[in-house]
């Protein structure tokens, strides 16, 4: 049995060991498992991770007459500037600048940036200056679905975004734009990267002067840039926060309280394993049993016992006749709301003397176990049927 009581202690101890970790505990675990997650970083100030870039190239204008003339002679230099920050490692935004000469084709001289003499099939050669303003959500692919690597030597960013264009050549005209492009960028060091852009503008009709069967005109680019990025560029991971001198010493006091107190149990375990159990036999004598007082109700100036009474002492019986040393005390009451003090407390005895006659001669109960208690009129047991009662006790 001490064995047991032991095991279950020592399993206990530590059951509550683990059981009470303190909350900074699991916090520590928390952020130990967010360290190895190559997508967790802390969440950027506004500041940081702005960046500029600059590139130029060249653009293809695919308008409404594109087969008056040769594909080469369509293509125009461009150049474009942005501004932008990355709000997480796979997410970003950017306000580009991009444009500068369009060309193209047109059927007659008076036609908008119609320019030069007739070509052959009687088309002239269109030429204009423009400008494209759009603001662009980008998206990091290599961030995205690789997990943050701020040394990643190459990562592809597409982007979608909207604007406006403005042609700054006669007759001047806007025309709402929606752009489209993948950044192909290259890492040179933390703060300068090289960028190979591929750009797709759809713009409406209007934009080359004239209207079409397309319904929109458009124009395909491919630019090569520089992007700085301004400090403070880059992710911080997660830190496990730090545990205080305090917080440490509690901890090891803990550790070494618990260490000494599985010490010591272990001890004394070994010590109960070794020992043989001593049995001892022992004789429990109950001198005197005290048994539950058991009540014996009557009629309204009666003396007789029922037979539904007499029954009820049969439960007492087998308790007074295995205890033959023990005395019990017969209290006869009356209900004093009715009839005279002397008559009440005649009956009370003739109540009490009855249920011992029923003790002796029915059931053989000794009768020098026996003995009349009280014998009095009584109001105290509430209703006055309740005070009709002999209750048979344990003398004490």
């Amino acid at each position: 049995m001490k064995k047991n009581l032991m095991l279950l202690a020592l399993s206990g101890l530590s059951v509550a060991a683990v059981a009470q970790t303190p909350a900074g505990a699991l916090e520590e675990k928390e952020a130990a498992e967010a360290l190895q997650d190559k997508y967790a970083v802390v969440t950027n100030r506004f500041w940081d991770n702005w960046f500029v870039s600059l590139g130029g190239g060249a653009t293809v204008m695919f308008g409404d007459y594109d087969a008056a003339g040769s594909f080469g002679k369509r293509i125009s230099p461009t150049l474009n500037v942005a501004v932008g920050k990355w709000f997480t490692p796979g997410l970003g935004g950017r306000l580009q600048y991009s444009g500068l000469q369009a060309r193209g084709f047109v059927p007659s001289a008076g036609s908008d940036y119609a320019v030069g003499a007739m070509q052959d099939g009687g088309y002239y050669k269109q030429r204009f200056n423009y400008m494209n303003l759009h603001a662009d959500v980008m998206f990091n692919l290599n961030a995205l679905f690789g997990g943050y690597n701020p040394s990643r030597v190459y990562e592809v960013i597409p982007y979608v975004g909207a604007g406006f264009t403005h042609n700054y050549s006669t007759p001047h005209r806007e025309a709402l734009s929606v752009n489209a492009g993948i950044i192909n960028r290259f890492r040179v060091s933390d703060a300068l990267d090289i960028n190979l852009e591929l750009s797709a503008v759809a713009a409406e009709d209007k934009f080359d002067g004239g209207i079409g069967g397309k319904g929109y005109d458009g124009l395909v680019s491919a630019t090569v840039g520089l992007t700085y990025r301004f400090p403070k560029r880059g992710f911080n991971r997660p830190k496990a926060p730090a545990i205080s001198e305090e917080r440490l010493a509690a901890m090891r006091d803990k550790m070494n309280r618990m260490a000494a107190e599985n010490a010591q149990m272990a001890e004394a375990l070994k010590a109960a394993e070794s020992r043989q159990p001593v049995v001892e036999k022992q004789e429990v004598v109950v001198d005197k049993p005290v048994i539950a007082p058991r009540t014996v109700f009557f009629n309204i100036g009666s003396s007789d016992v029922s037979s539904r009474e007499t029954m009820n002492l049969s439960y007492l019986v087998e308790s007074m006749k295995q205890s033959p040393r023990s005395t019990f005390v017969v209290n006869g009451y009356a209900d004093a709301a009715t009839g005279t003090k002397e008559f009440n407390e005649k009956l009370a005895r003739q109540r009490a003397e009855a249920v011992i006659n029923v003790l002796v001669e029915k059931y053989g109960v000794d009768r020098s176990q026996l003995s009349v208690g009280a014998a009095e009129a009584v109001d105290s047991f509430g209703e006055p049927i309740l005070n009709r009662v002999v209750v048979v006790e344990t003398a004490r």
